[in-house]
C-alpha cells in the first residue's frame, strides 16, 4: 500500500460551467465545487444526469445546449447528486436509494451541507427546494433517447442504490461515485460493502467500456481505472488494511492502490 494523499478542496465555482465532450455528450460543473452533471443528446429526448446540489438554475444551463425533452437519471440519492432535481420531471432513480434521497436532498439538509463550505450562507440562498418524488428504475432498463440508448445497471457500493448508466453507442459509462481516480468511500449508514462494490465492478467490467465518466473532478478516465479500482477492493477482501482515517469523530480506513483507493470501516468489509 502506497501512503494516502489526502485530496484537497476543488477549486470554488461561482456559477455553473458546460462543455462539450464530443460524441453528444456534455459536461456541466455546477458550484460550489464542480459537481458534475452530464446531458447526454438523442433524435428525440436528451437525457440529464445527475443534477448537482441544486445551487441556482441547472435548468438554465441545460437549456443552453438542448431544447430536446430532458429525462434525468440520478446515479445516487446523495444531495450533490439529486439536490437540483425539482425544476425538472420525477427522476429515475434505484428504488434501493429512496431513503437516501428522501433524507438528503431536503432543503434543511443541503443547507446544512453546504454551510460547511467556504461561502456556505451564500450558497443557501440560492438553494432549490426538494425535487419531486422519484420515479422507480429496474435494473438492466434501457432508456431511449431516440436513435440513442441508456443502460441503467444497478450497482451496490457507494451507497446502496448507486447505478451505472450506460451509452450503449459509445461504450461511455456515467459512474457516479462509485468509480472516480480520487476515492471511492463506503463509510456512510448508506453505503454498501466492499464486497458489493467489488461485485459491481465487476459486473462493469462485462460491458467493456470504453470511457469513465465520474460525478467528481478529475471526472474524465480511461477504462483501465476499473482495473485499479477492481484490484484496490479485491486487495481489501484478501485483508489488506488501508491506513487508519479519523474524519468528524469516526475511524475510518483508506486502502491505496495504484493511484486509487477505497475508505470503508471494519463492519463494510464482507457482506
Amino acid at each position: 500500500m502506497e501512503g494516502h494523499k489526502k485530496p484537497h478542496m476543488p477549486p470554488m465555482m461561482e456559477r455553473a460551467e458546460w462543455k462539450d465532450l464530443g460524441d453528444g455528450i456534455y459536461n456541466i460543473a455546477s458550484p460550489p465545487v464542480g459537481f458534475q452533471q452530464y446531458v447526454v443528446i438523442g433524435m428525440e429526448r436528451a437525457a440529464l444526469i445527475d443534477t448537482g446540489m441544486g445551487i441556482g438554475s441547472i435548468a438554465d444551463v441545460v437549456k443552453q445546449i438542448t431544447d430536446l425533452p430532458v429525462i434525468v437519471i440520478n446515479t445516487h440519492g446523495h444531495p450533490d447528486h439529486a439536490g437540483g432535481n425539482a425544476e425538472f420531471a420525477p427522476a429515475l432513480i434505484n428504488p434501493s436509494d429512496r431513503d437516501v434521497f428522501e433524507q438528503m436532498t431536503t432543503l434543511e439538509f443541503r443547507r446544512q451541507d453546504v454551510a460547511r463550505m467556504p461561502g456556505g450562507e451564500k450558497w443557501a440562498e440560492k438553494l432549490q427546494p426538494q425535487g419531486p418524488e422519484p420515479v422507480d428504475a429496474e435494473d438492466g432498463q434501457i432508456i431511449d433517447l431516440g436513435g440513442r440508448e441508456l443502460e441503467l445497471m444497478f450497482a451496490p457500493g457507494h451507497t446502496h442504490g448507486s447505478m451505472f448508466v450506460i451509452d450503449i453507442a459509445t461504450g461511455t459509462v456515467f459512474t457516479g461515485d462509485n468509480v472516480q481516480p480520487m476515492t471511492t468511500a463506503l463509510r456512510e449508514w448508506n453505503s454498501s460493502t466492499v464486497e458489493d462494490l467489488y461485485e459491481s465492478l465487476l459486473k462493469l467490467r462485462e460491458k467493456n467500456p470504453t470511457r469513465l465518466l465520474s460525478g467528481h473532478r478529475p471526472n474524465d478516465s480511461a477504462p483501465e481505472l476499473l482495473e485499479r479500482k477492481i484490484a484496490c477492493a479485491k486487495a481489501i477482501l484478501d485483508g489488506a488494511e488501508g491506513e487508519k482515517n479519523e474524519r468528524m469523530g469516526n475511524v475510518t480506513y483508506i486502502y491505496e492502490y495504484e493511484g486509487t483507493s477505497i475508505e470503508y470501516t471494519p463492519e463494510r468489509i464482507h457482506r
